[in-house]
C-alpha cells in the first residue's frame, strides 16, 4: 500500500514521471509528463542526465519513478511506495538511499531477480532481506540525491521471483490501470 502521507506530499507539486517501459504508464492517460527510460540502471541514469541537461525551468520538479518490481512478500498487483533503495550490483554490494515516508525496501539490481539469474539460495536470502526487486530505482535515487531533486518511488508487484513472468502483458495492463487511477487522483486533489 502507498503511504497516504507520501500522496499528500505530492499533491499540487510539479511531478515528472520516469518509467522504464511504455507498458507501465500510458502518457496520454496521466496528468504528468512521462520520460520513458528503458530497463536498467544505466538507461535510467542516462535518461535523467538527458532530461536534466535539456530542462528549461529553474525550479526543482519532483521526480517520481513508477514501475513494476518483483516480490516474494507481496501479491502481484500490490502498489507500494519505496522508502529505502538499495544498490545491488552483480557483486551484491549494498549502498542505501533513504526516502521520505514509511514504505518498503527495494533491491535495485543489474539483472531480473529470479532463480534463472541467481542461485535459489541467493534468491531466498535476498527475498528474506528486501521487499521488492527492480532494475532502475537506485539510479534515479542517486541522480536526484546528487542534484538536490526531490525523489519518490512507487512500484507495483509484477512477479514473484520464480523466473517466470506469468501472463506478463495482462499483469502489466493491470499495473498500468492502477497507476493511471492513482496518478489522476493525485493530480485531481
Amino acid at each position: 500500500m502507498i503511504d497516504k502521507s507520501i500522496l499528500d506530499e505530492l499533491r499540487g507539486r510539479d511531478v515528472i514521471l520516469f518509467v522504464a517501459d511504455e507498458g507501465e504508464i500510458a502518457q496520454e492517460k496521466v496528468p504528468f509528463p512521462v520520460v520513458y527510460t528503458g530497463m536498467g540502471k544505466m538507461r535510467m541514469f542516462s535518461a535523467l542526465v538527458k532530461w536534466y541537461e535539456a530542462r528549461t525551468g529553474k525550479g526543482k520538479p519532483v521526480i517520481l519513478n513508477v514501475g513494476s518490481a518483483g516480490s516474494a512478500r507481496y501479491p502481484i498487483g500490490e502498489m507500494l511506495n519505496c522508502s529505502h533503495i538499495v544498490n545491488g550490483g552483480s557483486e551484491l554490494v549494498y549502498d542505501r538511499i533513504d526516502l521520505p515516508g514509511d514504505g518498503c525496501t527495494v533491491f535495485s539490481g543489474d539483472y531480473f531477480m529470479s532463480t534463472q539469474t541467481f542461485s535459489p539460495e541467493q534468491v531466498k536470502d535476498l527475498a528474506g532481506k528486501f521487499d521488492l526487486f527492480d532494475m532502475e530505482a537506485y539510479a534515479a535515487a542517486q541522480f536526484c540525491k546528487l542534484h538536490g531533486l526531490p525523489f519518490y518511488c512507487f512500484k507495483a508487484v509484477s512477479d514473484n521471483l520464480d523466473g517466470s513472468l506469468k501472463d506478463w502483458q495482462t499483469i502489466l495492463g493491470e499495473i498500468r490501470e492502477d497507476f493511471t487511477v492513482l496518478l489522476n487522483e493525485l493530480k485531481a486533489d
